[in-house]
């Protein structure tokens, strides 16, 4: 039930509010172990004392580098009720990546889990503010004394053992809703990534808004999302959380082992993104393809349902969410229309779709997705130690997501692109999403990243980027027939190529930039140009001839 609206809300005061009333309530659940509300609240503030304890102050940032394991909810719960603010860090970053969050969020300390402690002596060193590392080992009991683990350089280092071994007195810091719950640093797609100024309102309200789009209630949800997300820790964990339910965790997603986990965790809903749902459609046949608990999937965007519930019987619901804004679009609970995102949550906000200039657009014409709140602390503040991309996000009075989107006559909005992947072909303006869709389609390709690379005739010519399934082949020839058939002409790509991986940002997204500055231009010795016939440099690779 709704204890108060989120401008009035902390993350501390629900969890203590949920241990009163669920106290031996069922709430989180991973793979070997499960907790109560009541020992949630109880090793949060076992781990709120440990930081006090160890010097760590309200307003101090604190890098958190924890993989999906209990202890990166604890710590989450733990510095939100002394005040601190969490700076989630992925755990696949290293080298410049991790600096750039480490040193471009002014952490004063850090708790990393030692499988990734050989990564940080480099970027440590050059973190003079860096005065506290706990490192977190795995096998740790959470509430264990004794012990203290070895780490590399960052100031004083503490083991998570010695960190438990100050008793579970609630702190008595109060936040406010107001105040910064965390930095998250968002993908990074168009260049570095940026960290999010998100205040405890904000998580709270995407939190809420989950319960009302998706109604979660009485359904346990199963996470394969990483909790340093958004998507994992919002729409996961802390849903839960405000409804009294439960969530299980998976350490991270595996095509394999998907719907073995939902059938043990007796799941009802799972927590999904794009990338996620042809994986699964793309897996062999199984007679226990309808033998399972799961109902819905909940993703940001979904274009599968018909496919989905006829191989699995599961309904698929979409939004549009991000960090910045929580759920802004969204379909209430039962009114969805295929392929649209929904319509604007008016209960928080006011959206329009304008051009570059910012005048407002009439309905079925394409432009960019912009916000304004109507309620306190539920857009992000802008990004931390970034005036510059601040300032641009919120020109002219309204939040630029970077999307674009369309609207139609009945107010359900559609998403095209980022604005950053719109492609310009002969006059023709192209949608990267439109390309990527109709490919990934095709039985051998696993995922692809359609971009815009320089043209003799001036604009763009269109390349396709493309990762096959393990075990498939296709030629560039039977590809391009492919898409002859399936794409209007002018998006046909006039350059393939074919990778193993694409690269991808801090939250799992293909990172396009990386893709248009290989080469010359995003033109390499591998990709293969349709209208010449020929590899672009005429050096083909072993796998570019098998192909």
């Amino acid at each position: 039930m709704r204890d108060a609206p989120p401008e009035d809300m902390t993350l501390g005061d629900v969890l203590a509010r949920r241990a009163e009333s669920h106290h031996d309530a069922l709430f989180l659940e991973f793979q070997d172990s499960a907790f109560t509300f009541g020992e949630v609240d109880e090793q949060s503030d076992r781990v709120a004392q440990g930081l006090l304890a160890a010097g760590v102050a309200a307003g101090e940032h604190v890098a958190v580098m924890l993989p999906n394991r209990p202890e990166i909810v604890f710590v989450t719960f733990a510095l939100a009720r002394i005040g601190a603010v969490a700076v989630p860090v992925n755990t696949a970053y290293h080298g410049p990546a991790l600096r750039n969050v480490l040193a471009g969020s002014d952490c004063t300390a850090l708790i990393v889990d030692s499988r990734y402690a050989d990564r940080l002596p480099p970027v440590t060193a050059e973190l003079p503010d860096l005065r506290l590392t706990v490192v977190c080992a795995p096998g740790d009991p959470p509430a264990a004394t004794g012990g203290n683990a070895a780490a590399p350089p960052g100031g004083r280092t503490v083991g998570w053992p010695d960190l438990m071994a100050h008793g579970a007195a609630r702190p008595e810091h109060g936040a406010r809703p107001s105040d910064l719950l965390a930095i998250m640093y968002t993908s990074g797609s168009t260049g570095p990534a940026k960290g999010a100024l998100v205040p405890h309102a904000l998580a709270l309200a995407c939190a809420e808004d989950v319960l009302r789009f998706v109604n979660v209630h009485g359904e346990k949800v199963y996470c394969p999302l990483p909790l340093f997300h958004a998507a994992g820790m919002w729409d996961g964990v802390l849903s839960a959380l405000l409804c009294g339910g439960t969530v299980a965790v998976a350490e991270r997603f595996s095509a394999s082992e998907f719907w073995d986990d939902v059938r043990r965790f007796d799941a009802g809903i799972a927590l999904s993104v794009f990338s996620i749902l042809p994986i699964l459609l793309k897996q062999p046949p199984s007679p226990r393809d309808k033998q399972h608990p799961l109902k819905l999937f909940y993703t940001g965007k979904s274009l599968w349902d018909a496919e989905l519930r006829e191989r699995f019987g599961v309904r698929s619901v979409e939004s549009y969410t991000s960090t910045e804004a929580g759920i802004p679009l969204a379909g209430a609970f039962g009114d969805w229309r295929h392929g649209s995102c929904g319509r604007v949550n008016s209960e928080r906000f006011e959206a329009a779709v304008v051009d570059e200039q910012d005048r407002i657009l009439p309905a079925g014409h394409t432009g960019e997705l912009v916000l304004r709140p109507k309620q306190p602390h539920v857009v992000t503040g802008g990004y931390y130690g970034n005036f510059a991309a601040t300032a641009r996000a919120f020109r002219n009075l309204w939040f630029h997501t970077g999307d674009r989107m369309r609207q139609d006559q009945d107010g359900y909005f559609y998403f095209v692109d980022r604005m950053a992947d719109a492609i310009r072909r002969r006059g023709e303006n192209i949608s990267a999403f439109d390309i990527e869709l109709a490919v990934n389609k095709h039985a051998a390709v696993r995922e692809s990243a359609a971009i815009g690379v320089p043209s003799e005739l001036g604009e763009d010519e269109v390349k396709l980027v493309v990762v096959l399934v393990p075990g498939a082949t296709l030629g560039h020839d039977e590809l391009t027939a492919y898409c002859r058939q399936a794409l209007p002409v002018f998006m046909v790509p006039r350059y393939l190529e074919f990778v193993d991986a694409l690269p991808r940002t801090a939250t799992d997204k293909i990172a396009k930039h990386h893709l248009r500055t290989r080469g010359d231009r995003g033109l390499t010795a591998s990709t293969w140009d349709r209208e010449r016939g020929a590899f672009v440099s005429h050096r083909p690779t072993t796998r570019e001839r098998s192909a």
